[in-house]
């Protein structure tokens, strides 16, 4: 159960509500983690404005997992959600900016987005969680389809190889292997998607409740039609 936020931690965690024309925009293309504790590279086209006197980022992840058209253009209307990064940031391109955008919405097109993906390296104080639900379908599907090439392919590789030991015995030590691994990384996330669907969030989850409320986006569990999640 999560304790109970202190004031100056609220504070700290409430997110900018901000509205005007985009001002000032930049586009970069910016690698978050390389090597990380994700170990992964991930590499994100970071849009850059002014909106209200502020300087605010836009995490997009570069094609394909993000949109085909730019999301933002010089003067477009927006509203949106920024969250501020921590005060022990390391970046200085991060401390010379507001915050990071969570959500955005776009009056030009009319497109709305809401982020995740970025915030599984930023540092902030509270931030939405890295995957929605919708976005652990589509993973989940391509963590059971590797499996199942993985499984499908010992029968050939232990005849290409004449192994001694029967395929079947292969099939069997490598589907239990892959069914460890598999349970190893999707048992913890089944067991938090299961308790934010019986309405026991955690902190992370009921602040993206939050932010998708307060935009107009529906929920998470339920979002809006079209809305674009990155």
């Amino acid at each position: 159960m999560d304790a109970p936020a202190t004031d100056a931690q609220r504070g700290a965690a409430a997110p900018l509500r901000l509205s005007g024309a985009v001002r000032r925009l930049q586009r970069t293309v910016q690698t978050l983690s390389p090597g990380g504790r994700h170990g992964a590279r991930v590499e994100f086209a970071v849009y850059r404005f002014d909106l209200e006197r502020r300087r605010v980022a836009l995490y997009v992840p570069l094609a394909p997992a993000g949109p085909a058209a730019p999301p933002l253009a010089e003067g477009d209307r927006v509203d949106l959600l920024a969250q501020r990064y921590r005060a022990d940031a390391r970046d200085d391109t991060q401390q010379a900016e507001a915050g990071a955008v969570v959500a955005l919405r776009n009056h030009e097109d009319g497109a709305a987005y809401a982020c995740h993906s970025a915030f599984r390296w930023l540092a902030l104080d509270i931030a939405p969680v890295g995957y929605t639900p919708r976005m652990l379908r589509a993973a989940l599907w391509w963590t059971l389809g590797l499996s199942l090439l993985a499984c499908a392919a010992i029968p050939g590789f232990s005849l290409a190889i004449g192994a001694s030991t029967p395929w079947q015995r292969l099939l069997a030590d490598v589907a239990a292997l892959v069914g460890l691994i598999d349970a190893a990384i999707w048992l913890p996330v089944a067991v938090l998607q299961l308790r934010w669907r019986l309405g026991r969030p955690s902190a992370r989850q009921r602040y993206t409740e939050q932010v998708y409320a307060a935009l107009g986006f529906g929920s998470p569990l339920a979002p809006a039609p079209g809305l674009i999640e990155l």
